[in-house]
């Protein structure tokens, strides 16, 4: 089944499944062809006590809670480009107790094709929980959101020329084996993110899209494979320090801040091959399981972004705000998105 017909398949179950157990009339309806640039998985209208109220639908398979924000504000982002009386639901094949608490921590409206629920506007207020996970949940396994694969995307989106050059450059600015190449290309082409044509594997195209599925993929999939360390660090040691001398890069809310200068960072998070003995001298750091800085190894090559550069790529800082799921760094990270992210230039 193609993966438009499993997003189908999975809403239409999800709508059977409210309509059934809760006794809700619900409508799918038509997504106009004007809404193109942000593309709504669906829209569903919901009558509750003779009252409607319409949503802009995300079908996903989400098993982490991380996700959650990213999706919350993908959702957003359609809503007020596209549908602003209308609200943001969540529909998956089943939600995990630790997604379904963080939709509703976020207030973000969910259905799942069991019955389990989350419904809270100024019309509906429903939250169903409990009902067991399927025999065969809905599962989709896309070899681009395996780690390698979001290696590949993120050369992609950081440099979408990329999508024209042979696979060796591929994989050496991705920094993964070249037999990765074929495969990954191969579900983004299939998945209409890739247009075949003179080049040799073709034009990256709805790259907003892209974009929000990269950044909802990464923190569960990839992030944890980055060895993650959490060292405590003097402040007024730390920030002055050029981390090009130790081939670091900032990340999260401080690689934020240096782009925006907007987000006083209170936490600080530092990219590098491996952790670097000056650094921790330079910085005075020490392991600490709460402390203040975190550290995780990079994984791209550093020719995908050239010489110079003191903070990751814009993509990478602007997933890591979301994956906060906090209010301040998700107002900073639509500002980068809009600067950087929405009409990118390739970078050097």
């Amino acid at each position: 089944m193609d993966p438009l017909a499993k997003e189908r398949q999975i809403l239409e179950e999800a709508v059977t499944a409210l309509q059934h157990n809760v006794g809700l009339k619900a409508k799918i309806l038509r997504v106009p062809k004007t809404a193109a640039r942000f593309r709504a998985d669906g829209l569903l209208e919901i009558e509750f006590n003779g009252q409607k109220q319409r949503f802009v639908v995300e079908v996903k398979t989400v098993d982490r809670h991380i996700a959650v924000g990213q999706i919350r504000a993908q959702l957003q982002d359609i809503i007020q480009d596209f549908y602003p009386d209308y609200l943001p639901l969540l529909i998956t094949g089943f939600a995990t107790p630790g997604v379904a608490a963080e939709c509703r921590r976020l207030n973000l409206p969910y259905l799942d094709t069991v019955g389990n629920l989350y419904l809270r506007t100024d019309k509906i207020f429903l939250d169903i929980r409990g009902n067991a996970k399927p025999e065969q949940a809905f599962k989709t396994d896309y070899r681009a959101n395996h780690p390698a694969g979001l290696k590949i995307t993120f050369a992609l989106l950081c440099r979408p020329a990329l999508a024209a050059a042979q696979y060796r450059e591929l994989a050496r600015l991705a920094n993964v084996g070249l037999g990765t190449i074929g495969p990954v290309l191969d579900d983004l082409t299939r998945r209409e993110f890739l247009q075949k044509g003179k080049t040799p594997n073709g034009t990256l195209i709805r790259r907003e899209e892209l974009v929000k599925e990269w950044v909802t993929y990464y923190p569960a999939n990839l992030r944890p494979t980055l060895h993650p360390r959490r060292y405590q660090a003097e402040r007024e040691r730390l920030l002055p320090l050029d981390l090009n001398h130790f081939g670091a890069y900032w990340g999260g809310e401080y690689g934020a801040e240096k782009l925006t200068r907007h987000l006083k960072a209170e936490r600080f998070l530092i990219y590098a091959q491996a952790v670097p003995p000056a650094l921790m001298t330079a910085a005075r750091m020490r392991l600490a399981p709460n402390g203040n800085v975190e550290m995780l190894r990079t994984f791209w090559n550093p020719d995908l972004t050239g010489p110079n550069q003191t903070v990751a790529p814009p993509l990478l800082v602007y997933a890591d705000l979301i994956a906060t799921a906090e209010p301040r760094n998700l107002e900073t990270a639509q500002d980068i998105y809009e600067r950087f992210l929405r009409n990118p230039a390739d970078q050097p």
